[in-house]
């Protein structure tokens, strides 16, 4: 029995579910889905993260279907996440996605999610297959220079202001007519009307790529150092403190865990 998965906008969530009951398909109850509709031989259930799970005899012939519903956009759209912020080890990664309307569905066939959603190798595999047709930007910013930064500016969200606005620039004037998105990460936002800066921006499709492709360099800078993922404060106390800078947030320290990070970001 064939399993496939598509990305479904919000947007269009009620049109494909609409033309399915219209197709005969009737509603059941799965938990944790938005809707789930079945013929008696395929069955296809909608989750909150958007993706539509095909599941049956005839779930290739309904994904090409549902796709054919869906319409691309008319402008690029350019979506901005980071990785690695709340994370004691570790460098700091921005990262922007580019997708151009001619590449939107093969976007959605990847069924991009936000990176927290994932395993790390299902991650890496969807981010390998992202790398055909989506444009990517990032900016790692290793713990030292994020550590000398913070000495600077001692505020979090301040440094992440300077560090999008470099990322960003180039971009406002390659795509100027482009669609710009961002998950926000303060109260304000710095780049004024030129940017949707809103909380669950991965929802966005663009933001979603971004995170997978941010979190993929992250996860890749742990590896290559063999340091683990999280916040093991035992073992941050343990690197001599020379080291200390050169591999994870020291400014986390100032305090305890989570209330060095809350501090950071205030």
């Amino acid at each position: 029995m064939a399993n496939l998965t598509l990305k479904i906008p919000p947007e269009f969530q009620g049109k494909v579910k609409q033309a399915l009951l219209d197709m005969g398909f009737t509603e059941r109850y799965v938990p944790h889905t938005l809707w789930s509709l079945t013929d008696g031989k395929t069955y296809l259930n909608l989750y909150k993260s958007g993706s539509l799970l095909f599941q049956g005899e005839k779930a290739q012939e309904l994904f090409l279907l549902v796709s054919s519903l869906i319409d691309a956009p008319s402008r690029v759209m350019i979506g901005c996440d980071e990785a690695g912020k709340g994370e004691l080890f570790g460098p700091l990664v921005l990262c922007c996605s580019v997708i151009k309307p001619e590449y939107y569905k093969k976007v959605l066939s990847v069924n991009p999610v936000d990176s927290k959603r994932l395993e790390d190798q299902k991650l890496l595999k969807k981010v390998e297959l992202l790398k055909e047709f989506v444009e990517h930007y990032c900016k790692v910013v290793e713990p030292l220079e994020l550590n000398t930064l913070y000495e600077e500016v001692k505020n979090y969200n301040r440094i992440l202001d300077r560090l999008y606005g470099e990322l960003l620039a180039p971009l406002f004037e390659k795509y100027a007519d482009g669609e710009f998105y961002l998950d926000a990460y303060s109260f304000t936002n710095p780049f004024g009307s030129k940017v949707v800066f809103k909380t669950k921006g991965e929802e966005n499709l663009a933001v979603a790529v971004a995170s997978m492709f941010a979190r993929a360099k992250f996860l890749s800078w742990l590896y290559e150092k063999g340091l683990p993922k999280g916040n093991d404060l035992s073992l941050a106390r343990e690197i001599p403190k020379d080291r200390a800078k050169e591999l994870l947030k020291v400014f986390f320290l100032e305090g305890s865990g989570a209330e060095g990070r809350r501090k950071a970001r205030s």
